[in-house]
């Protein structure tokens, strides 16, 4: 019987080894994921910037022929 509980006592500390791999696993698809998410965030921001800067640009366009226009 001590055999068994010497093989039980092993697989049951071979089972808390594999929780805690999963458990890092787990921690580090987490932090995987809050990295695209930031990723992801500073892509989004960077498109408001470059729409802003378009929108500016075109402005800036618009007055340039008004200018024109008035010159004539």
């Amino acid at each position: 019987m001590a055999n068994k509980d010497k093989i039980i006592d092993k697989i049951e500390k071979k089972i808390d080894s594999i929780e805690k791999l999963h458990d890092k696993e787990s921690m580090m698809c987490e932090e995987v994921k809050d990295l695209l998410a930031d990723l992801r965030d500073q892509e989004e921001d960077e498109k408001w910037e470059d729409d802003s800067e378009e929108d500016f640009d075109e402005d800036n366009d618009d007055e340039d022929i008004d200018e024109e226009e008035d010159k004539e």
